[in-house]
């Protein structure tokens, strides 16, 4: 190591050093903050991603100063002993705890990398190579959705017949029956059928019948799949999945050890 680069060494050493040295021990009203207390909360900050410099460390000790007073004055007021404050109070202190030992259970027991693969892998098979645009008209018997089919065979607006007429969700409605791009295996499989032969722009010869009730049906666009196809962008999703089924499984497995009775 040459001279230069021990120097450029020392001096970004010193900076820091500089940096660190720029929070001081200060009270509020006899109180103590010290600096390790505005350290922490400038770490906070940097992580991130924002800059030190001496305009976070004044920030910082300005909201740690109104974090004093405040407290301050909650126990000149002794809102601690008040009901409401004691049950918010329990209320946090149980929430606290009840996501601390789930966060210590999932860090013995974390989500590998194998299973969110694996669960791609799954998601990626079931959704296909596909994914379609669809429209829809949901009324609840065949004789409505055959004169519906037949005003938009006739060259009836399609988006304007399925806000007036459709059973469906308020936002489906407002969106004139159209389905935006999903998989064809994610739909009923008669609803299904009755646009898999179809080109973009047709409408559905007949009615279709589902659980739902009777759809017109009018296939808007084909593509390629653009859902589990990039698997960086899937895995957080799918990791966070994974997780809330692992901390569901270990609250049922406590629930199947307790011993739960009604008090007589």
């Amino acid at each position: 190591m040459n001279f230069k680069t021990i120097a450029a060494g020392c001096a970004l050493t010193l900076a820091a050093a500089a940096s660190m040295a720029a929070t001081n021990t200060f009270t509020v009203n006899g109180q103590t903050v010290t600096k390790a207390q505005q350290e922490e909360l400038i770490r906070v900050y940097t992580s991130r991603g924002q800059e030190r410099t001496p305009q976070l460390e004044d920030q910082v000790r300005s909201i740690l100063t109104r974090d004093a007073l405040l407290l301050q004055e909650a126990r000149k007021a002794k809102l601690s002993e008040r009901d409401d404050v004691r049950r918010m109070i329990d209320n946090a202190t149980k929430n606290i705890l009840m996501s601390t030992v789930i966060n210590d259970w999932l860090e013995k027991n974390p989500v590998k990398d194998s299973e969110v693969k694996a669960l791609f892998n799954e998601e990626q098979k079931r959704w296909g190579k596909t994914e379609v645009s669809v429209r829809h008209i949901l009324v609840s018997d065949e004789k409505t959705a055959k004169s519906l089919l037949a005003r938009v065979q006739k060259g009836g607006d399609f988006d304007r017949i399925a806000r007036e007429n459709s059973k469906d969700t308020a936002q489906n409605r407002a969106m004139g029956g159209l389905i935006e791009w999903t998989s064809p295996n994610m739909f009923d499989k008669d609803f299904a059928a009755a646009f898999k032969d179809l080109k973009p722009g047709q409408i559905a010869k007949k009615p279709v019948k589902t659980h739902l009730g009777w759809h017109v049906v009018k296939l808007e666009g084909v593509r390629p799949a653009q859902r589990f196809v990039n698997y960086d962008m899937e895995a957080p999703g799918l990791r966070q999945l994974l997780t809330q089924q692992r901390v569901q499984t270990f609250v049922d497995g406590l629930i199947k050890k307790s011993k739960i009775s009604d008090k007589k």
